[in-house]
């Protein structure tokens, strides 16, 4: 079929043919191409048709056999060629080149595009014209590789100056506790996961004991920067392994408390004085933020006072740094975790069911995570992650490390908290917060 009589067709069949007749057209160029570069391996091997060489190579005949493409199964006839041993006997030589095309490594990844972008095994299936069964063959072998490689790092070179920690839910018993980590130059770090059947203190306790094998040396020389949301179970863990964390509550999830529990004609005012909060710098300007808050409150509803007083401590942990507040937008909230959460979400949203019995929502996950980290850029005020360094190292004395055994750690006393509190601007207890009155994401 030459270049004219194609476009005559096309023109004759009109626009509802014409997608058909591209197809068959598509599909008879990489037909000739395949053979063209079969024909060429033989000749390299045997010589011209009518001109063999002197090798112990020789054309044996042809086969048909199955090729796969994008544009589907392709049947073709290819070449063979057999090779005399020198004891006389002969035997097959398989080509190179039809040994790459069959090499199924390229369809893989095909599959894993495709199903990370939301299409079903059997359209994957369709469109590479192969059964489900090699779909889920190749999404297997790929997000298996995939996995031991987000697993494999070396974690040991990072300074880790923060430390985000949430949960996500892809299944109604299934929870999987994940742990996002910014250094000094303010790249973000995703570092690993546990899954579990909740977002309770084992499964995050789990979580940290992965880290401290991989090598993660967070809290060794300056005390770790820990944003979370309202969990009294991240939070206990992270008192275990690190019991001198600065441990900040995520302001959104405080602002959804607080709105969840006044009337809504109240809401308006409450979201203007939870800015302002975001917005100031320091110890003493975040105090007068939080009072004015409160006392709004509480003469709105007592409950709702109550619970934001226990959690003041939290919530003024980051302004107690006294850094700059271009770092506010970071790390006054868990946004930047929770972007990793919505986009994980995306892809193993398709699943309806996950097998517990096997590694399926481990692959998921890990492949998940991977593609997230793709678009990661540096944080805002990442220019000003050396001052909160600074501000997080303790005069004196390094910080504790992470912790490995499982006993509790011991806290200091009195005096020792008050001459801590003195010394770094920030009081060392830390009150325990109210899961319930916060809406976890």
């Amino acid at each position: 079929m030459n270049d004219q009589t194609g476009t005559q067709e096309a023109a004759q069949a009109g626009i509802e043919d014409f997608s058909g007749i591209f197809q068959e057209r598509l599909r008879g160029i990489v037909r000739d191409g395949l053979l063209a570069m079969f024909e060429q391996e033989v000749t390299s091997l045997c010589g011209e048709t009518y001109r063999p060489s002197g090798s112990v190579h020789r054309r044996g005949g042809t086969e048909m056999v199955n090729i796969q493409t994008t544009s589907g199964k392709e049947r073709i006839s290819k070449r063979r060629v057999r090779e005399t041993l020198p004891s006389g006997l002969e035997r097959e030589v398989r080509l190179k080149s039809y040994s790459e095309v069959k090499n199924r490594k390229g369809m893989f990844n095909e599959v894993l595009e495709a199903i990370c972008h939301g299409a079903s095994g059997n359209g994957v299936g369709k469109m590479l014209g192969v059964s489900a069964s090699t779909v889920c063959e190749g999404w297997k072998a790929r997000s298996k590789e995939l996995l031991d490689e987000f697993r494999g790092r070396d974690l040991s070179n990072l300074d880790v100056v923060a430390m985000m920690v949430d949960g996500v839910f892809p299944g109604k018993e299934s929870c999987v506790v994940v742990a996002l980590a910014i250094d000094i130059d303010g790249n973000k770090h995703l570092l690993d996961f546990e899954e579990g059947s909740s977002e309770s203190a084992e499964v995050v306790k789990g979580l940290f004991t992965r880290l401290h094998a991989r090598g993660l040396q967070a809290g060794t020389a300056r005390k770790l920067l820990l944003v979370r949301d309202g969990s009294e179970a991240i939070a206990k863990a992270v008192r275990h392994f690190w019991p001198d964390a600065v441990q900040q509550e995520c302001l959104v999830h405080v602002e959804r408390g607080l709105c969840g529990k006044l009337s809504w004609k109240h809401q308006k005012e409450v979201v203007e004085r939870m800015n302002r909060l975001r917005r100031v710098q320091g110890a003493e300007a975040g105090e007068e933020a939080f009072e004015e808050l409160l006392q709004f409150v509480s003469g709105k509803n007592l409950a709702a006072a109550e619970s934001l007083a226990n959690r003041k401590d939290g919530i003024l942990s980051f302004h107690r740094l006294n850094v700059p507040a271009t770092l506010n937008v970071t790390f006054l909230s868990t946004n930047h975790i929770e972007n990793v959460m919505r986009n994980s979400r995306g892809m193993i949203g398709k699943v309806c069911r996950w097998n517990p019995k096997t590694d399926q929502l481990t692959r998921w996950m890990g492949v998940a995570l991977l593609r997230a980290q793709e678009g990661f850029r540096r944080v805002r005020g990442h220019k000003e992650m050396g001052q909160l360094a600074t501000a997080l190292g303790r005069a004196g004395s390094a910080a504790s490390s992470l912790r490995s055994s499982s006993a509790p750690p011991a806290r200091p006393s009195a005096g020792e908290r008050s001459e801590l509190a003195s010394e770094i601007g920030f009081s060392y207890r830390m009150s325990i917060s109210q899961p319930a009155e916060i809406l976890t994401i």
